[in-house]
């Protein structure tokens, strides 16, 4: 997952404690309001772009559910503003009209669930309220525990068939902590290797939630955003096993202040002894604008002495690929030939059994023998022009502009 994914699963938090805090206080919540904070948290394969299927077909049929309403037949826009009169909160209004969902649920289970958690009502309610006053991670094992009890949901038309009560809570538990720590424990392929990495795939529910609550603060994983985010790659950010840890989120980089330095600053004094700050403040600055730009990948940075990469793109290419990135402030020859020497020697201990691309990432297209050089190599080349990421390779084109 992506950074710009992570920020959806924040948004549906925010939404989803919004309307929470608007429906619990009341002493009657029905089984249909409970059903319908779950389904904001779905998502159906059409999720993105301007009129996404999900608006109408899951987000606004779940805003019915919460407020009793018959929104059928109204665009978002007016069922946000239907909601904020209701509701008295203009907060609440942006919060609906944003993109929110994070999860798609088996399809057999949808409507199942209705009638599920209607049977289960009185048990699932005070799990509910729990969530959304979670103030511990303690607090939320007790919560798992109780979710554990639960019997499971029963699959459309083949009732024996069932399927763990935790796949519909998890997410809509997460989505009431304010705190944003609950983890997500579902079906999802991504969850799913996140528990293997963690080798809890196969433990109690309370374990793999104790195990994953054991990442906050790693790698630069800070909330059930990130820990999602990363998914597959956990493995990386772990120091387990007799392995170390060789990446962290990327984050945004400093451009001013005490704590501005680069990575590798050891690097730089070989090649530049003066005026280290200024291009530092570059750098960090042409980093910042790659994430933005990189908003639809995980990105991660080098968290080892061994390899202080400055970015990896997971899966850039969307064909397995990753994509290991060097920044340098400027296009002389001695800061190109040390960038290469770098990501040889990063990707070298990266690990050579994994197939992994490279590229330089300049402030400005440079003269045409780097290009040659860095073709030579097989290297990837970047650059920006104002913030809009360009390069000449065809295999970069996924994330760049060609020009």
């Amino acid at each position: 997952m992506a950074e710009q994914w992570a920020s959806r699963i924040r948004d549906t938090n925010a939404l989803v404690r919004a309307l929470a805090g608007y429906i619990l206080r009341k002493r009657s919540v029905s089984p249909d309001q409970l059903y319908g904070l779950c389904k904001l948290t779905w998502i159906t394969e059409s999720f993105l772009g301007d009129a996404p299927a999900y608006i109408r077909s899951t987000k606004i049929p779940a805003l019915g559910d919460i407020f009793n309403e018959d929104f059928d037949g109204f665009t978002l826009d007016e069922v946000a503003k239907k909601i904020a009169r209701i509701t008295r909160s203009e907060k609440i209004r942006i919060l609906v009209l944003q993109h929110s969902g994070f999860t798609n649920l088996y399809k057999s289970y949808r409507n199942s669930s209705r009638g599920w958690i209607a049977k289960n009502h009185k048990a699932l309610l005070p799990l509910f309220r729990a969530a959304y006053r979670l103030e511990s991670d303690k607090s939320g094992l007790a919560i798992i525990r109780q979710v554990e009890k639960l019997p499971g949901i029963p699959k459309a038309k083949n009732a024996s068939n069932k399927m763990q009560a935790a796949y519909l809570l998890t997410p809509v538990l997460a989505s009431l902590d304010r705190r944003q720590r609950f983890p997500l424990i579902n079906g999802n392929q991504d969850v799913q290797s996140v528990l293997k990495a963690l080798k809890v795939r196969e433990a109690s529910l309370s374990d793999k939630y104790e195990a994953m609550v054991r990442m906050y603060g790693q790698g630069g994983i800070c909330d059930s955003a990130d820990l999602d985010q990363v998914g597959s790659s956990l493995v990386h950010f772990l120091s387990i096993g007799g392995t170390t840890a060789n990446r962290t989120l990327l984050a945004k980089q400093p451009t001013s202040g005490a704590s501005l330095k680069l990575k590798d600053e050891a690097d730089v004094k070989t090649v530049r002894r003066a005026g280290s700050i200024t291009q530092t403040r570059k750098h960090n600055a042409m980093t910042n604008h790659l994430l933005e730009a990189l908003a639809n990948w995980t990105v991660a940075e080098g968290d080892s002495k061994a390899a202080m990469f400055d970015a990896l793109v997971t899966n850039y290419d969307l064909q397995g690929n990753d994509l290991l990135i060097e920044v340098k402030s400027t296009c002389e020859d001695g800061d190109v030939r040390m960038a290469i020497g770098q990501l040889y020697s990063y990707s070298h201990r990266l690990g050579v059994d994994k197939k992994r691309h490279l590229a330089l990432l300049l402030p400005i297209k440079p003269a045409p023998h780097v290009c040659e050089l860095l073709a030579w190599r097989r290297i990837g080349l970047l650059w920006f022009s104002g913030t809009q990421l360009q390069t000449v390779d065809r295999t970069l084109s996924k994330i760049a502009q060609l020009r």
